[in-house]
């Protein structure tokens, strides 16, 4: 999957491609963002209380948030391994 991400002044986001994936579509409420980065089929979002916010496919739990995860300064999605 393949999508682009962008981070507004008003710390909204804006998602596009990948519309066949939930990666594609922001989750409601999500603001105050002010850092943004794009995995392989997940997105990952900072905002500005120091919490992150994650969406697209879980396959392997890499959207979901450590509960309690704060004072974050920074997020990076990762890329998509085969093991064999």
């Amino acid at each position: 999957m393949s999508q682009s991400l962008a981070l507004k002044t008003n710390g909204m986001v804006v998602v596009w491609g990948a519309k066949g994936s939930s990666q594609g579509v922001v989750p409601p409420g999500l603001s105050n963002v002010v850092a943004i980065s794009a995995g392989y089929h997940h997105n990952l979002a900072l905002k500005a209380d120091g919490t992150a916010a994650a969406w697209g496919v879980n396959s392997e739990s890499q959207c979901d948030v450590p509960a309690g995860l704060s004072n974050v300064v920074a997020v990076a999605g990762g890329g998509y391994m085969v093991w064999h």
